[in-house]
């Protein structure tokens, strides 16, 4: 495979089923309702910074600078970098000379000095591979009415290379229809396939552990439903909302086999697909299902997020208070800039 030096760029539609980042949160819901989510989407993301994601070992100027993967480069000679050709553009008009980068590692601001070098095609390189934004399907768990505000996925997306949590400069939200499904089975993942449609529906603001959360601009969903606090949410017969085709959401039976609200990384159910249609198309949960709303007695009561790897009947699930009160602190820090 052949490497270029300075940009690798994601060509997936899929958003992986991955969890990092840690938020404690200890309020409850309010029995509020919300509009019900269950419809596909499609995300672009933009990075504040450029990602490391390989650093060559081959006596470069990245390694011999110290720069590792992971570094989330900010600043180059003190310009704010915002893309992967910006970058590019000014390690290429250095004329060999040493470039300070500002770069976050760890949640602490560092500083290096690196001395570009010419290729075998007499242009300036650093030797490492960068990475700006990134693409991806997955689900909207719902929308809340109240402050114009969605929330999707239940989960943090993450370079796929290194499992960063990205951090985010902006991003939106597209509709998406659903073309097909890799059936997820012991051996390998599954996954929807589809594509993005033209048409704005929302902005991403914030990208944490428990999902992405942003201002929607248009919704044509209907259905309301009452959120479930922690204390109303019990094992047993539940369902899921999906869409495995086309843009329709439809309903799908799982079992709620475990609890564990006292976790802190969003895994507070354990889930098993009971649905003959969705095993039967599925394998049970795939990625791009992230988000997809639990509904139990009625009640909105969390969203899936992760598949078991060798068990695609069945995942995890995050509670609902949980995705609910991120979107209540969004709304406040919107608020606070508008005063």
């Amino acid at each position: 495979m052949q490497k270029l030096n300075f940009k690798k760029f994601v060509a997936t539609i899929l958003v992986l089923l991955l969890t990092t980042s840690l938020i404690t949160v200890n309020a409850e819901s309010n029995n509020k309702k919300v509009i019900l989510g269950g419809t596909p989407f499609g995300l672009k993301l933009f990075t504040n910074g450029v990602i490391v994601i390989e650093v060559s070992e081959d006596n470069s100027p990245a390694k011999d600078s110290g720069i590792k993967v992971n570094d989330l480069i900010v600043k180059a000679n003190d310009n704010s970098i915002t893309s992967n050709e910006q970058f590019k553009s000014i390690v290429e008009n250095s004329f060999g000379n040493a470039i300070k980068l500002t770069i976050m590692r760890d949640k602490n601001e560092i500083t290096k000095n690196i001395v570009p070098k010419k290729d075998q095609n007499n242009n300036y390189i650093l030797g490492m591979w960068i990475r700006d934004s990134t693409a991806g399907i997955g689900t909207v768990t719902y929308f809340d009415p109240e402050n114009e505000t969605f929330a999707a996925l239940g989960h943090g997306i993450c370079d796929k290379d290194t499992n960063l949590l990205m951090p985010i400069r902006n991003g939106e939200i597209m509709s998406a229809t659903i073309s097909n499904c890799t059936k997820g089975s012991q051996s390998s993942l599954g996954g929807l396939n589809g594509y993005f449609e033209n048409d704005k529906i929302g902005e991403i603001t914030v990208n944490n552990g428990f999902g992405i959360y942003g201002k929607y601009d248009y919704t044509d969903n209907t259905r309301y439903i009452e959120v479930a606090k922690n204390n109303e949410i019990d094992t047993g017969e539940a369902s899921i909302i999906s869409t495995i085709e086309g843009k329709t959401p439809k309903e799908y039976k799982i079992e709620i086999v475990k609890l564990n609200m006292s976790q802190k990384n969003g895994q507070n159910m354990i889930l098993k697909v009971k649905d003959e249609e969705l095993i039967n198309k599925t394998g049970g949960i795939v990625q791009g299902m992230s988000g997809s709303p639990i509904i139990q007695n009625g009640k909105l009561v969390g969203a899936v997020t992760h598949v078991f790897v060798n068990s695609p009947e069945k995942g995890y699930g995050i509670s609902i208070t949980n995705m609910l009160n991120n979107t209540n602190r969004l709304a406040s820090k919107t608020q606070n800039v508008k005063a």
